[in-house]
């Protein structure tokens, strides 16, 4: 829940709407303006937000928020095991 809320914070500082809503199932270009522009703007906020690094593969591998929670969670957790 914590790294869904910290994504959360992403999503509406890079969109700069503090009352942005997400779920889970959304992908690029499912909010006004989310192109693939923004998507990389979003992958490394969450890099520099979780102190993690995603490869190209990585990256790559990310089609929905709910992929992108995962991805964010799992670095994390290894990286603070």
């Amino acid at each position: 829940m914590i790294i869904e809320n910290q994504i959360l914070e992403v999503f509406r500082k890079v969109f700069n709407n503090p009352k942005l809503v997400i779920s889970s199932s959304m992908v690029t270009g499912d909010l006004p303006g989310w192109d693939s522009f923004k998507n990389v703007e979003i992958l490394l906020a969450c890099e520099a937000d979780f102190e993690i690094h995603f490869r190209s593969k990585e990256m790559d591998a990310i089609e929905s928020i709910g992929d992108l929670i995962e991805a964010c969670e799992a670095k994390y957790l290894a990286k603070n095991a």
